[in-house]
């Protein structure tokens, strides 16, 4: 089904090397493998206090919807980034991160949470108010949402 979390996760290593490699500014990013049908922009901060953070969005270009947004923040340019899937889209839904976590919620007919594991957990867990599920692909479990959506 239609979901873009690969995207997502490609694009957290592009952001991280654009920070690396000092592309700042606020730039629409002409030459990506991301397909055609794909606009990135990028845009990048700095202060004092919080350092850098680079913010990398996927737009569709025919509708100006966004497909994925993730960013990367560091302290400085010598130590390693953090990164972060901000939103991701899915069929008609948009999944938002909860911040502090690797859990994405969207809500359509109902809440859909989708959480990544850690250490012996399953690799991925969907909760959606009933028995949780578990899937070691994400696109399994975005299948099942999409597919519950749709009836």
């Amino acid at each position: 089904m239609d979901h873009e979390f690969d995207l997502a996760f490609e694009l957290l290593d592009d952001a991280i090397e654009r920070l690396q490699q000092q592309q700042y500014g606020i730039t629409a990013v002409e030459q990506h493998n991301h397909g055609e049908d794909l606009l990135l922009t990028s845009g990048h901060t700095y202060s004092g206090g919080a350092g850098h953070k680079l913010t990398l969005l996927a737009t569709y270009k025919d509708s100006g919807q966004t497909a994925a947004a993730v960013e990367v923040t560091a302290p400085d340019l010598d130590t390693e980034p953090h990164a972060r899937i901000v939103k991701v889209q899915a069929g008609d839904l948009m999944f938002h991160a909860i911040p502090g976590t690797w859990s994405f919620r969207a809500t359509g007919r109902r809440t859909y949470i989708i959480t990544a594991g850690v250490a012996d957990q399953p690799m991925w867990t969907l909760s959606a108010g009933g028995a949780p599920a578990t899937s070691d692909s994400i696109a399994e479990l975005v299948d099942q949402i999409l597919t519950a959506e749709a009836t």
